[in-house]
Formats: structure tokens, sequence, C-alpha cells
């Protein structure tokens, strides 16, 4: 029998043991409840890293989106910034050509300073305005008609003729084109599609708290400059540029129409600054060289053309060839080309087709393409052409000469081909020899006086590729299908 000292010790074992085993029994549910609580953690992480990588994909995925589709966008107050003059008679012409214009323009500032990616960028462009008062103006001034919104043909085309062109009339309330223009200008400033914004409202300083916060963002925002253009935006470390062929440069009413100004002898006497005429020169005001918008001759003896050539710092407008040049030869010299001086040929004055005629021409060419060789030269010599020899309305044979007008002659100004159909000198609008104008330098400069006729040189009339009107109506931008040429 055991005794009651080993008794006590049994019973301390017990005790010890029966402690250890719910102390052991303790430290596992602790372990258990700290694997439990990591796993927790774990699923909450995971959960986590799948929407951050969801939202990083699609981010991924928008940003190449974005990518796909740059554009620049174009924001105008229309109540400060008017067209030239003539565009505004023009009226729904008008419309069209400075959309044409304005689109050659910004794409010319866009190389500049994009370079190579302006290719890629397509031109928005919204004008804002209060039609019915600016139709009451002009009206006032004899620009437009006397009939209410006497504006609207030149708006409704410049909007019609390209797809993301937009003359929006703002209505009659005070201070509504502001009002659509800032929150434009809000909703694009920082969108990563939209690589630039050219800005056309700095004739008013109440936008100069919208541009603040912009300021020295040489990247972002170029300013266009046109009448009445305020101090305040200078200081606001932006580009300035100017599109002299498209908007006035001063006011109605103002000192003189730009057209008929004059430049003084204090601006004559310094040398001009072609950067100016380009709507690229930097230092505004402040420039040592004469800022003499384009359009203007100038009086100096010293600027005198040499002969067979003209200033390159000479607007040539319309009107200019409407003037300078014949509309159709005497029947007597049809077998002739008419030159100058210098031995360049001089094509006849060929104006923009109305747009009824683009749509006529259009679809006659959808239906079957007519041949260039029968309805300009009078024949085709080819048994087999698979083009139209039906009868043209006389307004769509004005559109195909318009159009292979718009292409240059390989041969140049030095072509003596009676049956050549091609452009030999630059007839646009405005145009300064830029991108994209096909025709070279030289072309923009000829001298347009005919001093006498040569006998002409005929040849032989082939098959080649000729531009067509199809699904274009815009002067500028015919389409390519095949037509015939003779070169």
């Amino acid at each position: 029998m055991l005794g009651d000292a080993e008794i006590h010790a049994l019973d301390s074992n017990l005790s010890s043991i029966v402690q250890q085993n719910q102390q052991h029994h303790a430290d596992v549910q602790n372990l258990l409840d700290k694997f439990r609580q990591l796993l927790d953690n774990y699923n909450n992480l995971k959960s986590d890293y799948e929407e951050e990588k969801e939202a990083r994909e699609k981010y991924k995925r928008m940003a190449r989106g974005q990518e796909r589709n740059p554009f620049v966008l174009v924001l105008v107050d229309g109540d400060g910034y008017l067209f030239k003059e003539h565009l505004l008679k023009a009226g729904a012409d008008g419309g069209i050509t400075a959309a044409r214009i304005l689109n050659d323009s910004i794409r010319e500032l866009l190389h500049d300073r994009l370079g190579h990616q302006a290719d890629q960028c397509r031109v928005m462009v919204r004008i804002y305005a209060n039609v019915l008062g600016l139709s009451k103006s002009l009206a006032r001034s004899g620009i437009v008609g006397q009939e209410a919104r006497s504006l609207s043909p030149f708006t409704a085309s410049f909007t019609r003729a390209e797809d993301l062109f937009d003359f929006v009339d703002a209505g009659d309330k005070k201070e509504g084109a502001d009002y659509k223009i800032r929150e434009m200008f809000r909703l694009f400033a920082d969108n990563s599609q939209c690589r630039h914004i050219f800005f056309a409202g700095c004739h008013d300083s109440g936008y100069s708290n919208l541009l603040t916060p912009y300021r020295g963002r040489t990247d972002r925002i170029t300013l266009l400059k046109a009448a009445n253009f305020h101090s305040e935006y200078e200081r606001l470390g932006l580009p300035v540029r100017e599109l002299p062929a498209l908007f006035m440069s001063t006011p109605i009413g103002g000192t003189g129409s730009p057209s008929n100004h004059t430049p003084s002898m204090s601006t004559t006497s310094r040398p001009i600054c072609k950067h100016f005429q380009k709507g690229i020169c930097r230092y505004g005001s402040s420039c040592n060289k004469a800022h003499i918008p384009q359009g203007q001759q100038l009086s100096r003896s010293d600027n005198t053309p040499s002969p067979g050539r003209e200033s390159p710092t000479s607007a040539r407008t319309q009107e200019f060839y409407a003037s300078q040049l014949v509309t159709h030869l005497d029947p007597k010299w049809q077998d002739y080309i008419p030159i100058n001086l210098a031995g360049d040929r001089i094509d006849t004055y060929c104006p923009i087709p109305g747009h009824d005629a683009w749509e006529l021409y259009t679809r006659r060419a959808k239906i079957h393409k007519p041949c260039n060789n029968f309805h300009l030269g009078g024949e085709c010599s080819n048994i087999g052409c698979e083009y139209d020899h039906g009868r043209l309305d006389p307004s769509s044979l004005d559109v195909m000469k318009y159009i292979l007008r718009q292409h240059p002659c390989q041969t140049g100004p030095s072509c003596r081909s009676t049956k050549c159909f091609l452009g030999h000198l630059c007839q646009k609008d405005g145009c300064r020899g830029l991108k994209p104008c096909r025709f070279n330098r030289h072309a923009h400069t000829l001298d347009l006086q005919i001093a006498k006729y040569t006998p002409s040189i005929k040849r032989d009339t082939g098959h080649s590729r000729a531009p067509s009107a199809e699904g274009a109506f815009l002067p500028d931008t015919p389409e390519e299908p095949q037509g015939l040429i003779v070169l």
C-alpha cells in the first residue's frame, strides 16, 4: 500500500499533467485562431489584388483606346472672331471655303508643333456665336443680307463641310457662347485623346481666368489672334498664332477694311516678318520686323518683283485670281498656250464649284465615272474605255475641271501639251505653299500676266489614274477614284 507521501506526490504530478494538458489545448486553440485570421487576411488581400488587377487592365484598355483616336480641338468665340468679308459674302460657298482654309491652317500649325504625329490627329472645330445678333451686325455693315439669320447659310455649310466641324448657335442670351466655350474647354483640357487646343477667344478678357491654370503649358494650348487681342493673354506664356487668311484682323467699323489697308512707310521700312504671315511669330508686337498680313501689297520700289516672278510675301486670294486670270481663251488661240515673260504656262481661272454642283457630279460618278478625255478633251481614243461618255451637265463639267486643276502637272509651268487638264499654278484661296498643298513654292509665285501665246504640243492621249469627286463634297478634299488624264 502506498504511503501518504507517495500519494501526495502522485496527486501533484496529476495536477501538473492536467495543467500542462490545459495549456497545450489553449496554445493549440490560439494557434488555430491565428491561422484562421491569417487565412481571412489572405482572402481579403487576394480580393483586393484581383480588383486592382482588373482596374489596371481596364486602364490599359482605355489608354490604348485613347491613343487610337487622337484629335486637336479648335474653340472659337464666333461673336468676336469674324471670318473674312469675302467669305461671309459668299454665303454657303463661303462656309465651305472657310472650313477648308481653317482645316489646312490648323494642320500647318500642327506640323510645326507635332511633326509627323500631326497626320494622325483629326481636327475638331467648335464655333459658338449668337447667330441672330451676329447677322444683324453684319447686315448693318452691308456684309450679309437684311433677312433674319442671314448668316445661317454660311454656318450651315461650314458645319456640313467637315465631319467634326460645328458652327453652333449659342442663342441670344448674354454670355451664351462664353458658357459653352468654358465647358468645352474644361471637358477636353486634360483629355489624353485631345493632343492640343487652339483657343480663339482672346478678344474677351473674361476667358483669362479659365486659361490661367494652364500658364506656360505650350504643349497643350495655343492662342489664336484676331481683332482686339487683349493684353492679359500675353502674360500667360502661351504661344500666339494668327490665321490672316481666315479671320478679320480689324473689327467691323474699324479703321479700314483689312483687305484695303495699306502699310505705312514706317512699316514698310522694315523687313517683312515671314513667320507672322505663316501665323507662327512668337515675338508678337515686339518683333523687329514688319507684320504685314497676307493679302497686302507693298508699294516700296525695293520690293518690286523681278520679271516673270512675284514676291513670295504677296497674298493670293480668290479675288486676286479672278482679277488676274482670264476665264476662257479666245477660240483663235485654242492651239496655243498662254505664257508669261518667264515662259511659265498660265492657266485660266477656275473658280470653286458650288455645293449643288458637287452633289450632282458625285451622284453621277457613283453610277458611272465620266471619262476625262472625252468630256474635257473632246475625244477618247480608247476603244474599250470603261468610263462614261454620256452627256454631262455643264456644272458637273466645271467640277471635273476644278478637281484636275487641284493636282499639279509633273511637267510644271513648262508644259506645252494642249490636252493637259492638270494645274500649272495653285489657285487655292490664301494658300501659302505649305503642306498639305501639292504644288511647289514656284507655283504660288508665278507672274500671271500673259506676255504671249506659244504653239502647243499635241501629244497622244493615254490612260492613267486621275482624281475624281466621288464621295467628296469639298473642293479641297477630293477622293481619287480612277479616271483618265491626258498628259
